[in-house]
């Protein structure tokens, strides 16, 4: 990239990064349009793109001295506090830029919503609201780096305030209410895990980022990165010029917003793109038509046409488009292509075809759009039989798959009740309860609070969380396992079985078995896609080493339950039974079975799939009767009737 190009006008054809650029410069000029989600692989500048949008955003106008940075014309979204303010005289002003308030992974619910002044409460005996995070972003932008892995309770704060544009906090004896509009920044990496759908479609725009392959490229990014830790100020001033011709663009286009209309010819146009590319709902339709006015007004142009409609589709589209987890997706721009060419108003001027380019000659931004195929992966069900064996030997189990609740010791999850501490444990100090323990013995009690609390009114907060499964797959991929139709069927079992465990939000690992030792495919992951590129590799063949699968199963589950209190284990282990490698010099098959012993030890949830064909032994189920599990026989083994016996066990 030659230093000739750095002035190049900002909004060119996008490729790669300029559709991350294009996105955040759409949500600077209309925050209506509700945020972006950044997916993307490590180490390709996400969270340096966000950070940075801060500085090119103009200032706003704020209630002085207003903790959350009220509009001062806007009566109907002042906080409490500023209505009494406005009702004795007018509200002072002064102008800031938007904040931009990161919200980390590991926040507590206090942290964000807010909660009760402690020493206000204490010293004075007054009921004061202490700010969170959701006010600070108000009129600003919330960032959350790794927003796939926020967990459940604080996405459904985060999904009602950004539907109503208000926090309500009702605990501890107090309930408050404040504005909370923002304009929601997220980034990921898929290979981390999927992102909650509620929350997914929260998001305004999506562009997707990949790492820059030109070595030219590559090598001017290491230059500026090094001119930057080498001078921060220096580097500044070089690039304060084109800084601050992209701040003026910005500035130019909010002031153009309100002057620009969509004509009946785009809202049909508009609304028929997101019928035909198959997207549930109508949050689609509101937001390419906002960010569609803001692209245009972005170029200095006044009038929306359906080049713009065809700049921010894919971006408002990606994420939004009907899929199962297993989909194969691709670039299907000729279908979009063909959408915005049949139905562009007949305008008659060069912007009114898809082809068409804005009026200062630049082509209009191509983001990644992803549209679905059919996955071809199960087998054939027909004619399969299975027999679930029952009265076996089998341990009791928490939940199988589906998320269950469990008590959080580290601050995190939901408030739900109170107990008193205990001597050596931390305290989560829960006040409301510890005030009402200790408010019928004041009069006996004399100090400088005004509630005096003494060490037996401590009471502790109890939280809990929403956890899932954690289910490894440990699959026979010996030549003992048959023809190859059968590995292929134990393959589509598992993806079948995988995309329960998506809808459910646990985590998934594949552990195969082959010749003299395992080989963990897949570690724990709610990434459905890479689960998928794992097991199209997935190799047969040689010797059956049972025992090395179940105890290197039996590592990457301890892994697990190490990593998250309350998870549920689970391995389900797809196999003949048929042990003829050992652990050094041991039988297969009794070193097998003393793996398996040591499931049920270990408190393991075990299901064994028994794989082998008609008129076979009871090596399958002999493991299941040692691991204490649950035991599940096939006949003419297909994907479907394999996927359907074991979500019954795993469900039950």
């Amino acid at each position: 990239m030659a230093r000739e190009d750095r002035s190049t006008y900002p909004f060119s054809a996008i490729v790669g990064q300029e559709a991350l650029k294009t996105a955040l410069l759409i949500n600077a000029v209309d925050p209506r349009v509700g945020g972006v989600l950044i997916r993307g692989q490590k180490g390709t500048a996400k969270s340096t793109a966000v950070r940075a949008l801060q500085w090119i955003l103009p200032e706003i106008e704020v209630v002085e001295g207003c903790r959350f940075g009220c509009h001062p014309g806007l009566a109907s979204e002042l906080c409490p506090e500023c209505r009494e303010r406005k009702a004795e005289g007018q509200l002072p002003k002064e102008r800031r830029r938007p904040r931009l308030v990161d919200l980390p992974v590991s926040a507590t619910e206090d942290r964000v919503v807010g909660t009760i002044d402690l020493e206000q409460a204490l010293k004075h005996g007054e009921r004061k609201f202490e700010a969170g995070l959701l006010a600070e972003a108000n009129r600003g932008l919330l960032y959350v780096d790794e927003v796939n892995l926020l967990d459940d309770h604080l996405v459904d704060t985060l999904l009602d305030s950004a539907a109503s544009g208000v926090n309500v906090v009702e605990r501890e004896g107090v309930r408050y209410e404040h504005p909370a509009r923002f304009s929601l920044v997220g980034t990921m990496n898929p290979e981390e895990g999927e992102l909650r759908p509620q929350l997914l479609d929260r998001f305004g725009l999506c562009v997707d980022v990949e790492g820059i392959e030109d070595p030219s490229e590559r090598v001017e990014i290491l230059k500026r990165r090094r001119a930057f830790e080498d001078d921060a100020a220096a580097f500044s001033r070089e690039w304060a010029g084109e800084q601050g011709e992209l701040i003026e663009c910005v500035r130019a286009a909010i002031r153009s917003l309100p002057d620009v209309e969509l004509d009946d010819d785009l809202l049909f146009l508009i609304a028929s793109v997101c019928v035909s590319m198959g997207v549930d709902g109508h949050r689609a339709d509101l937001v390419m038509g906002r960010a569609a006015v803001a692209y245009a007004v972005l170029h200095s142009r006044r009038e929306v046409t359906a080049a713009d409609v065809r700049a921010v589709a894919p971006m408002v589209l990606a994420h939004r488009m009907r899929k199962t987890p297993f989909e194969e997706r691709r670039f299907d721009e000729e279908r979009l292509e063909q959408l915005i060419g049949a139905g562009s108003p007949a305008t008659g001027d060069s912007h009114g075809d898809a082809g068409g380019e804005p009026s200062d000659g630049q082509a209009p931004p191509v983001a990644v759009l992803r549209d679905v195929s059919t996955a071809d992966a199960a087998a054939t069900p027909d004619a399969i039989t299975a027999e679930l064996v029952a009265g076996m030997d089998r341990m009791r189990r928490a939940q199988g798959g589906r998320r269950q609740e469990t008590t959080s010791d580290d601050r995190t999850g939901k408030y739900v009740r109170a107990e008193p501490a205990r001597a050596g444990q931390p305290v989560d100090l829960a006040l409301d309860a510890t005030i009402r323990a200790a408010a019928p013995h004041q009069a006996a009690r004399t100090g400088e609070l005004a509630i005096v609390i003494e060490p037996d009114d401590i009471r502790t907060k109890v939280r809990k969380r929403r956890v899932g499964a954690s289910i490894v797959f440990c699959v026979d991929a010996s030549g003992s396992m048959g023809a190859s139709n059968r590995m292929e069927a134990a393959k589509a079992a598992v993806l079948e079985l995988l995309v329960d465990a998506y809808q459910r939000r646990d985590r998934v690992g594949l552990v195969a078995f082959r010749g003299e030792s395992a080989q963990v495919v897949l570690q724990p992951t709610a990434s459905v896609e890479l689960a998928q590129l794992k097991l199209k590799s997935l190799p047969t063949g040689g010797a059956t080493p049972i025992a090395h699968g179940i105890l290197t199963s039996l590592e990457v589950l301890a892994a697990e339950t190490r990593r998250e209190d309350g998870i549920v284990p689970w391995l389900v282990l797809l196999t003949d039974g048929r042990a003829n490698v050992g652990i050094g010099t041991g039988l297969g098959s009794d070193d097998a079975r003393v793996a398996a012993m040591r499931l049920r030890d270990a408190a393991i949830n075990t299901l064994v799939v028994d794989t082998s064909g008609p008129g076979a032994g009871i090596a399958a189920r002999d493991l299941a009767r040692a691991a204490g599990g649950e035991y599940v026989r096939l006949g003419d083994v297909g994907g479907g009737a394999l996927a359907g016996a074991v979500r019954q066990r795993l469900s039950a």
